[in-house]
């Protein structure tokens, strides 16, 4: 059952007066033509990027520091600082008993979930929500049940939103960038505006899908035997041939148009 949100139409706004589940933030004022759906833009050089390697496999993930800066910022510097690295998995959970390949992967402290991970603030850390970012596959969450965010986070696996579901959040308002966006991607609508998104996983879905699918649900009290070797923050750098391709399409439009001079990209490596 989709969460409802109370909300009526002006003009081209949507007002929520709905509170994000026990996060205690409220949207009030949410104008559609202001939403950006920041996880399908493409990603540009000089971001930031996490590599975690696990024993399982590899996977990389953006983050979004202008929704989440707080969020974005302890992630970092705790990774940064050696933190993550040789932790193990908290836990499974697997959201459909009759469909492996439904549920999500718990992780950040290395200790059962229900315990504290780190923060690098003396002060509580709220969720910091954001009606751009969305629990499609491959989001990754902060994982705060007491509403209080620290170093644990959970990454949400592949998941069809069926017809049912899309009717159900069309009935309640949702903008229809989050319609579309569900319906080609999948994930848990029901969760959008409830969930303090801060990143997305950007390569290596099939590796947090197959940890999902392989291993069983794990006991709260209890952590599984997957291990992050490490994890690192790098800047992302787009390819050679990205730039090659770019540095074309630069040559035609100036070809199209005599006067203007040609500019010629080089790899940072370069």
């Amino acid at each position: 059952m989709i969460k409802s949100l109370s909300c009526m139409m002006m003009g081209a706004c949507l007002m929520f007066s709905m509170t994000a589940c026990s996060l205690g933030q409220s949207i009030e004022v949410l104008d559609q033509d202001k939403i950006v759906l920041l996880q399908t833009e493409d990603m540009v050089s000089g971001e930031d990027i996490a590599v975690v390697e696990t024993s399982e496999g590899v996977f990389k993930m953006r983050f979004f520091p202008s929704e989440a800066p707080k969020t974005v910022e302890n992630f970092i510097e705790l990774a940064e600082s050696g933190y993550f690295d040789g932790q193990m998995i908290s836990r499974i959970e697997k959201i459909d008993q009759e469909d492996r390949t439904k549920g999500r992967i718990v992780a950040g402290s290395g200790k059962p979930v229900a315990e504290e991970g780190k923060c690098i603030f003396e002060e509580k850390l709220e969720p910091e929500i954001s009606y751009n970012l969305a629990t499609i596959p491959g989001a990754v969450v902060s994982y705060a049940p007491d509403g209080v965010v620290d170093s644990r986070f959970f990454i949400v696996g592949s998941r069809k939103v069926y017809q049912e579901e899309l009717d159900e959040i069309r009935e309640n308002n949702y903008p229809k960038q989050m319609v579309d966006l569900f319906e080609k991607e999948g994930g848990y609508p029901e969760e959008w505006l409830h969930q303090s998104v801060f990143a997305q996983v950007v390569e290596g879905m099939d590796v947090i899908d197959r940890i999902i699918r392989e291993n069983p649900s794990t006991p709260e009290e209890e952590i599984t035997d997957i291990e992050i070797v490490s994890v690192n923050i790098e800047k992302y750098q787009e390819s050679v041939q990205e730039q090659s391709e770019e540095g074309m399409e630069l040559q035609t439009s100036a070809d199209n148009q005599e006067a203007k001079p040609v500019l010629s990209y080089q790899s940072s490596g370069n």
